[in-house]
């Protein structure tokens, strides 16, 4: 299961994710932690792919940023480049567990 936490982007952030080079469809305003339920420290969720470079936007309750970030190369130990060689589909150092591409997840409340 995924974290239930969830963060509305404001005006400056999805300006930001407007504004980079990607023929990718918008960012949604509102997300979803993609993180396994209970895990340490910030949440995290995927904004944008720009190319290698994954851009996440990660929030505690008090603040909330956006960080360039690499696919986590899941069991093995090279960097994925190619998204259809994802053994998991968070970002490199990532908490927890690793995630399967495509596994469901929840909506709920903010955290």
């Amino acid at each position: 299961m995924t974290c239930p936490a969830r963060v509305t982007l404001d005006a400056a952030q999805l300006a930001f994710f407007d504004a980079l080079p990607a023929e990718a469809p918008s960012v949604q305003s509102e997300l979803g932690c993609e993180l396994e339920l209970g895990h340490e420290g910030s949440h995290a969720a995927l904004g944008q792919q720009v190319d290698a470079t994954m851009w996440w936007i990660q929030w505690t309750l008090s603040a909330s940023e956006i960080n360039p970030y690499t696919w986590c190369p899941g069991r093995g130990s090279a960097p994925v480049v190619n998204r259809d060689e994802l053994d998991c589909s968070l970002f490199m150092g990532h908490p927890g567990e690793h995630s399967s591409p495509g596994r469901s997840r929840q909506a709920s409340h903010a955290s």
